[in-house]
């Protein structure tokens, strides 16, 4: 595991596609599209507030993973990691690569 503050590439990517692949957190997923689909409507989408968004759903499934393949008191995904994840997945949706 990276060290607090450092990103662990390795670990981007599979937080991504355990996120990605994860049948309980689709519907959370749908609202976050949802959301943004309507404020981009309304004219009051702000990239720079989207990681915030997306930060919910990555904070989820990376407490999901924690649960279903960490030790307890170990976290796999560390708050730089679980950011760049959120910050990946905002750019991704808004460039309309789903």
């Amino acid at each position: 595991m990276a060290s607090r503050g450092e990103v662990d590439e390795v670990a981007v990517g599979e937080l991504e596609l355990y996120a990605e692949n994860t049948s309980e957190l689709y519907n959370q997923k749908k609202s976050i599209l949802a959301n943004i689909q309507r404020r981009i409507k309304n004219g009051t989408y702000n990239h720079a507030l989207a990681p915030k968004l997306w930060q919910y759903w990555v904070d989820a499934a990376a407490k999901r993973y924690q649960k279903e393949f960490g030790t307890p008191g170990h976290p796999i995904f560390n708050l730089a990691t679980r950011e760049k994840v959120a910050r990946d997945l905002a750019d991704r949706y808004r460039s309309g690569q789903e």
